[in-house]
């Protein structure tokens, strides 16, 4: 797969068994070798499972326990943060942000936390993620039968319609100007840019402890000085990595640069 621009070795034996197993069972093969020659010949195949195992469960603030934190401590000391600094502008990367529940819900998050303020603010939030499909549904901001947490109306933030099929939600337009989308593969990321939070969760479970050390030193490069990092919370930084980072609530894995990591601020 690597000749395609997906190097699979990076990721856990256990998961890659797991991911192509199921692959294997839905076209019937009757073994790897077998399965082996479908995806040579089939290119629908192979987009299947290139989906497959980039595939990443998502909702909207999923996590409540982790955006609640984010409301009531980090964002509001963030947003003083940039006051003293005479700065009203705020930006946050969703780092493999699958279909886009991720940012948006940072963007609708910062509309909470500033409030009447909020016109007066920049808010950019970048989605980035591998897969084209999931990059598409994300840019339309189309939803279907989504559940809020307590405390975020929906309304707020969606034109809701009732069909046969259920309840769509469409993202108002305030909202999706305030996000961008774009592909991006985090081993091969050669940006230089500088995010005051970023978001990397539920993503690093499915590499081994070499390739998250990796993406830990893209993101942290992108980082300004004292910026926050938000990991999943079955996830940890590598004692590589640690000395970067200040944990300011471990239980939610949400972290804080150090400042002598960053050499400037942009």
């Amino acid at each position: 797969m690597l000749e395609r621009g997906f190097d699979c070795e990076q990721y856990k034996e256990n998961y890659l068994k797991r991911r192509i197993g199921i692959r294997v069972r839905a076209t019937g093969a009757s073994d790897y070798q077998d399965y082996l020659r479908i995806l040579r010949y089939n290119p629908e195949e192979y987009a299947e499972l290139l989906n497959e195992l980039t595939i990443n469960v998502t909702q909207f603030f999923r996590d409540a326990d982790v955006y609640m934190k984010l409301q009531k401590s980090v964002l509001p000391d963030l947003v003083k943060d940039k006051l003293k600094m005479g700065s009203h502008t705020v930006r946050v990367w969703s780092a493999g942000c699958a279909s886009g529940e991720e940012p948006y819900s940072m963007a609708m998050l910062m509309e909470k936390v500033l409030g009447a303020d909020a016109k007066r603010w920049n808010v950019r939030v970048l989605g980035s993620d591998f897969d084209d499909g999931s990059l598409a549904i994300a840019r339309e901001g189309v939803y279907r039968d989504i559940e809020m947490p307590q405390g975020i109306d929906a309304a707020q933030f969606f034109e809701i319609t009732r069909d046969p099929d259920g309840v769509e939600f469409r993202l108002k337009e305030d909202i999706k100007r305030k996000v961008k989308f774009e592909k991006a593969d985090l081993l091969g990321e050669s940006k230089a840019r500088r995010f005051d939070m970023i978001l990397c969760r539920n993503l690093l479970i499915y590499f081994d402890r070499k390739v998250q050390t990796q993406i830990i030193e893209t993101l942290s490069r992108n980082m300004l000085r004292e910026g926050y990092l938000v990991l999943g919370k079955s996830e940890t930084l590598g004692l590589e990595v640690a000395h970067k980072f200040e944990a300011v609530f471990p239980r939610e894995r949400i972290y804080k640069m150090t400042a002598d990591n960053r050499s400037e601020d942009a």
